[in-house]
């Protein structure tokens, strides 16, 4: 089971992820409006988008804290991949609107920007970005959605310092035609190139989402060792290689496990103890695991 302690690192963590993301996007779209660069309004939406999607995780950690209820008898786990791949959409949609508009300044012939305001912003960003994900990946391991917001953040530092290299470029090109081209064309250039850059985080997000919610198989660093407990358990108990089933959704693990078993050979506390015992096997400070043990003498019962 999960501990209590590590429930509530989860959510202090997500919640300094809030309050950072708000500062990150307060400072980079008034920054990105006063300065004219559509990439720091570019990185300033993307943070925003980071900050109410760290707002839905937090709250989906707590419903899925909850435990079950009349109208949810097997707990609201699904909350936490529909607020990750809802995270990942959102990051989605954006990005595409955002090289859309890019490829449009680029055949308008460019935008000019001011490269030492762009130059400040970015330093103070990468600086802001880095110091937040060193500190969230300490906790990385609590929540798939602390996890995911660690992806976020790791995707704003390198947004930042994309935007300081690109204008830092631009700034040690020498007087001349080549500098003026090359101010006009930067920031649209590097809305392009991070959103290149940051695409497949998002994407992820979203196959993990259609996983859970389709209740494919756990990822195989998950599924492996625990199909390896449940094999060497069974055998422990002198029982056959089971078939066995398994899916996660959210901080839940489901695991079954059949057998073909003779006739009075098995009763109920015999059951109990291979559970008790598998549950103990199991037990990880990641996810909760739900086990579900069937023991039968007809065939036609354990579908491979």
């Amino acid at each position: 089971m999960t501990s209590d302690a590590t429930r509530e690192a989860a959510f202090r963590a997500l919640r300094v992820s809030v309050v950072a993301g708000g500062v990150s996007a307060v400072l980079a779209v008034v920054w990105g409006l006063a300065s004219g660069s559509r990439v720091i309004l570019f990185d300033g939406v993307s943070a925003g988008i980071g900050l109410l999607m760290s707002g839905l995780s937090l709250a989906a950690a707590r419903a899925a804290a909850s435990g079950a209820s009349h109208a949810f008898p097997y707990g609201r786990q699904a909350m936490l991949p529909l607020a990750i791949g809802g995270q990942g959409l959102a990051r989605l949609g954006f990005t595409a609107y955002a090289v859309a508009d890019a490829v449009t300044v680029l055949l308008a012939g460019g935008d000019s920007v001011e490269t030492g305001s762009a130059l400040l912003y970015a330093v103070i960003a990468a600086c802001l970005c880095l110091g937040v994900t060193l500190w969230l990946r300490r906790h990385e391991g609590t929540s798939e959605l602390v996890a995911a917001e660690v992806l976020g953040w790791r995707i704003a530092t390198i947004l930042s310092f994309a935007i300081l290299s690109g204008f830092a470029f631009v700034a040690l090109l020498p007087a001349g035609d080549l500098k003026q081209t090359a101010a006009a064309y930067v920031d649209p250039v590097l809305v392009i190139v991070v959103s290149l850059i940051v695409l497949p985080s998002p994407v992820r997000l979203v196959q993990t989402m259609l996983r859970e919610l389709l209740d494919m198989r756990p990822p195989e660093e998950i599924e492996a060792p625990a199909r390896a407990a449940v094999v060497e358990v069974c055998a422990g108990m002198g029982l056959p290689e089971p078939v066995i089933r398994m899916t996660k959704t959210g901080g839940r693990l489901y695991v079954e496990v059949d057998h073909l078993v003779e006739a009075g050979t098995w009763d109920v506390s015999d059951i109990d103890r291979l559970r008790t015992a598998l549950g103990a096997r199991l037990r990880s400070p990641a996810y909760t695991t739900w086990i579900n043990v069937e023991l039968s003498c007809d065939p036609t019962w354990q579908l491979g």
